[in-house]
């Protein structure tokens, strides 16, 4: 089994998918954004890890692919807990003896569409037509945690 993932502070896609493409489950972890002060990110990192150690100890991945995180003015206030929480994920697959892959946003990209600067919908549409959806995702992170799963098989 395959692990991809988007990791965000607010919202963190995941597809797990098994290598003939089947995908196995993918979804999204939300975070209520009422309750976003610290303390809130410290436990969202918690819950993040629980919900990953189940999905491990379920699963028998071999492999997580997730998305490189790049700091710019933009993001700068949720970069400490978007590291942490690559933390966490990279800390559980080091304790699972499971191989980590890192793609950035353009490297994704130019993997699926052979243009790093590919329209998020272009992707979207591959990414229907590479798993037989008759959708494409609803939202491109979602594409992006089926391509991470699928670039690392």
């Amino acid at each position: 089994m395959i692990l991809g993932i988007d990791p965000w502070i607010k919202k963190l896609w995941y597809a797990l998918i098994q290598p003939d493409l089947k995908i196995v489950e993918a979804g999204i972890l939300e975070m209520d954004p009422k309750k976003f002060d610290r303390i809130e990110q410290y436990s969202r990192m918690l819950e993040i890890h629980n919900f990953f150690e189940k999905l491990i100890k379920t699963h028998k991945i071999k492999k997580i692919s997730m998305e490189k995180y790049f700091v710019t003015s933009f993001n700068l206030k949720n970069a400490e807990f978007v590291y942490g929480m690559r933390w966490v994920i990279l800390t559980l697959a080091l304790k699972n003896n499971i191989e980590v892959e890192e793609y950035t946003p353009i490297e994704l990209k130019k993997r699926i569409t052979w243009n790093g600067k590919a329209d998020k919908k272009l992707v979207q549409k591959f990414i229907a037509k590479l798993y037989k959806l008759k959708d494409i995702p609803k939202f491109h992170d979602t594409a992006d945690a089926l391509w991470l799963a699928f670039i690392a098989k």
